[in-house]
């Protein structure tokens, strides 16, 4: 069985700022100074330089829902299309039961000023193993990083 969840967001922030912080090859390191204290224990670049192809390993901290741990893979940043897809390939959701597990990020412009940014969830499961797991899966819990991002820049705009 495969499915999909997807949240959209409207945003007062130009999306090239938005996505400036996305494409980055410092994206890793970005990222652990903008998610509030408590939640990462650990997120370590295994592979590659941030950009395609650069595998994580992460560990969400103590007393977070599972999964808790597990690798992920940056398997496409589009600039043109203003999209990223993080593939998990090791643990998580993978240990739970599901063959494919996918974050999708989509920055879509609607004005100079403000975009859309739409967070996707894609995943499959064993028929057998679908009623199961496929509870587990929120496209809320890719919202962290996310307003983790638009929180960032709002507060540099604010100094």
């Amino acid at each position: 069985m495969r499915g999909h969840v997807t949240n959209e967001l409207d945003v007062d922030l130009p999306a090239d700022e938005i996505w400036a912080i996305y494409r980055s090859p410092e994206f890793p390191k970005l990222i652990l100074g903008m998610l509030p204290p408590g939640v990462l224990e650990k997120l370590e670049v295994v592979e590659g330089d941030g950009g395609a192809g650069c595998v994580l390993h992460i560990i969400l901290a103590p007393g977070s829902p599972e999964p808790r741990e597990w690798m992920e893979e940056f398997v496409e940043i589009n600039n043109e299309k203003k999209v990223k897809r993080v593939r998990m390939i090791q643990g998580g959701f993978l240990d739970l039961g599901f063959n494919f597990y996918e974050n999708v990020f989509e920055i879509t412009e609607i004005d100079e000023c403000s975009c859309v940014y739409k967070s996707s969830v894609i995943y499959e499961a064993d028929d057998n193993k679908f009623s199961t797991s496929a509870p587990l899966v929120s496209a809320a819990s890719a919202w962290g990083i996310p307003y983790a991002i638009a929180n960032h820049i709002m507060e540099r705009k604010d100094m």
